[in-house]
């Protein structure tokens, strides 16, 4: 592998100018030291809004420069929300700590889904804690956890410092993963945790170079997603790669062509406990309030159909191009890494691979298997 260079790993992509702390949340430990890191920020008490409904505050406090803190009442750990058997799903739990990013990517489908507008934090970790314990006594059960569903796991960890927390509590845990997803640098926290990592695994969202400059905001390059990627490899991390969603657009062979090429000047195959692959696709809502916060992107504009989950999709023989490319392009350096499709019909499946899950089930079992064969081999 070629040598890394060492860009600032420690940058936050986020250092808000303002922060609501919701009454009751001011006490907790994650609170304090949060704004310990924030002296500059104006720091405001606010009541709970009536309702979720945020407009009040939305009016007063620019949602790009703020942080919302409170304390989360609801439960920490949810079953990924993509469940449908009409679509294989690897029937993922997310740990929900916070909401929202500053990074900006187009197509994100939090534009279409969330009534708060701003970058929150949930401030009552031990509740978090809590729950695992509970949920995680479960014999018999094992758990793959990700935090990177409802924000972007790493982007504001210089101010959170979440990750050595995470890392500390499933370090311990015999039947759960944690993956840690992110378009970030900001893996400082994870080079310096001084402590054994267990099986932690740390992943990239990666695309096309032309859609990481067009479409993905404040989003690292791949080339620094790929050098950081390196250096959590070398520090015993597992790495995970995910391809989702593919866009169809001109010259979209040669772009995804150049990203595999790229990930393995840093990785090789067996540093690489998985890679999903998944096409765009959007609720049919989120078109609006995507040409809204970005009017110059034309992503929606292709050609989709209705699936049977109600989301958008390209055609199927669209989607079968883009797969069977990224498939045979992967395949070329790593032929035995483990590919599997990200909420994919079992048509697409068998056309690309040659076998398909029997279900959701299946799928899910044959990630588990990726994680005890990467723990017994080391």
């Amino acid at each position: 592998m070629k040598s890394v260079p060492d860009p600032d790993y420690r940058r936050s992509l986020f250092y808000p100018a303002t922060v609501l702390v919701e009454e009751g949340a001011a006490d907790y430990p994650l609170t304090r030291s949060i704004l310990s890191r924030l002296k500059k920020a104006e720091v405001v008490s606010v009541k709970r809004p009536a309702g979720n409904d945020f407009s009040n505050l939305s009016r007063l406090y620019s949602p790009q420069t703020t942080l919302f803190l409170a304390p989360h009442r609801g439960r920490f750990l949810k079953a990924c929300p993509g469940t449908a058997e009409t679509y294989r799903c690897c029937l993922y739990q997310i740990l929900h700590l916070g909401l929202g990013c500053n990074i900006g990517c187009s197509y994100c489908v939090l534009q279409g889904y969330l009534n708060n507008p701003f970058i929150t934090q949930f401030v009552n970790l031990d509740d978090a804690f809590a729950e695992l314990d509970t949920e995680l006594g479960k014999p018999g059960v094992f758990y793959r956890i990700g935090t990177g569903e409802f924000t972007d796991s790493l982007f504001m960890d210089p101010l959170t410092d979440l990750a050595p927390r995470l890392i500390d509590y499933f370090g311990t845990c015999k039947n759960a993963i944690l993956e840690l997803k992110t378009k970030s640098v900001a893996i400082s926290s994870l080079l310096d945790y001084p402590g054994e990592i267990g099986e932690t695994v740390v992943s990239w969202s990666l695309n096309a170079p032309s859609v990481t400059a067009r479409e993905e905001g404040f989003a690292a390059s791949i080339t620094e997603r790929l050098q950081a990627a390196a250096l959590c490899r070398e520090r015993g991390y597992r790495i995970g790669l995910h391809f989702d969603p593919l866009l169809f657009f001109p010259g979209w062979e040669e772009g995804y062509r150049q990203t595999v090429a790229e990930i393995f000047k840093y990785l090789k195959g067996d540093d690489i406990i998985w890679i999903s692959i998944g096409a765009f696709r959007f609720m049919p809502q989120v078109k609006d309030v995507l040409r809204d916060n970005h009017a110059d992107c034309n992503i929606t504009a292709g050609e989709f159909i209705r699936g049977l989950d109600g989301k958008q999709r390209y055609f199927s023989e669209i989607r079968r191009q883009l797969y069977r490319l990224l498939v045979t392009e992967i395949k070329k350096y790593a032929p035995e890494v483990f590919i599997y499709f990200c909420m994919e019909d079992k048509c697409l499946w068998q056309d690309t691979f040659g076998y398909a899950p029997a279900d959701n089930a299946e799928l899910g079992r044959w990630l588990d298997e990726c994680c005890w064969r990467y723990a017994a081999n080391g």
